[in-house]
């Protein structure tokens, strides 16, 4: 009976043992798999070639960072640069979140790169990209539960944004050139206006050379298939 007692004790804390392992592993890891899992869910749902550089999720703080975030194109698109996010920190208010309310403390946003392509057929990149979401998924979304309660600071860097188009093989640019705007209590769209002005009044184009534009009639005209 002592041998089984033995026994038994030595195999359950060898257990407890390998469990401890496991578990320090997984929190040791917890950043690269957080990672893959990002990576996968972004190619499921866009379609595109995604890359991310660095992951990190607090462990003892309430943050999420992602570091080197890039989407391509796929080949129909030209393959190029669809998305280059060097940098997206968020820090949120865990009671919120446990009662289902999204409050961010601080969203930092570094978005270097944006591009919209419109194929020989017409097809722009981003629908095609909401199109392939739509079949990602096995069953409709549950109703929205979530409550937005707002962004206590937003810290916004805005690149460059490129519009082409394939078919008529013209291609433009505008760099706005934003780094650090700052912007505090946001509660919806309208908050964001300033955020808006700023980047109008920074945006450059540049085809040949450099000249102010006018984006809306910019997009219109680039867009359209001679």
């Amino acid at each position: 009976m002592r041998r089984r007692f033995r026994w038994v004790f030595r195999l359950a804390l060898g257990l407890v043992i390998l469990a401890l392992v496991c578990g320090v592993a997984v929190l040791l890891l917890r950043d690269v798999i957080v990672k893959e899992i990002l990576i996968r869910r972004l190619r499921a749902a866009t379609g595109m070639e995604a890359r991310i550089e660095v992951v990190h999720v607090g462990l003892f703080s309430p943050t999420v960072s992602i570091e080197g975030l890039k989407l391509y194109n796929t080949a129909d698109f030209g393959g190029a640069v669809c998305l280059d996010m060097p940098e997206l920190r968020v820090e949120y208010d865990r009671s919120a979140l446990r009662a289902r309310q999204l409050h961010l403390t601080l969203l930092r946003l570094d978005l270097e790169e944006l591009s919209v392509v419109q194929d020989k057929q017409g097809r722009k990149n981003f629908d095609a990209a909401q199109k392939k979401n739509k079949e990602s998924r096995k069953r409709p979304p549950a109703p929205e539960q979530w409550e937005f309660i707002g962004i206590d600071v937003l810290n916004a860097s805005l690149g460059k944004f490129r519009v082409t188009n394939l078919a008529s093989g013209r291609g433009e640019e505008i760099d706005f050139g934003v780094k650090n705007q700052m912007l505090r209590h946001v509660k919806d769209w309208a908050d964001l206006a300033p955020l808006g002005l700023t980047t109008l009044s920074h945006g450059k184009a540049s085809v040949l050379g450099d000249a102010d534009v006018d984006l809306g009639q910019w997009l219109d005209s680039l867009l359209k298939t001679p």
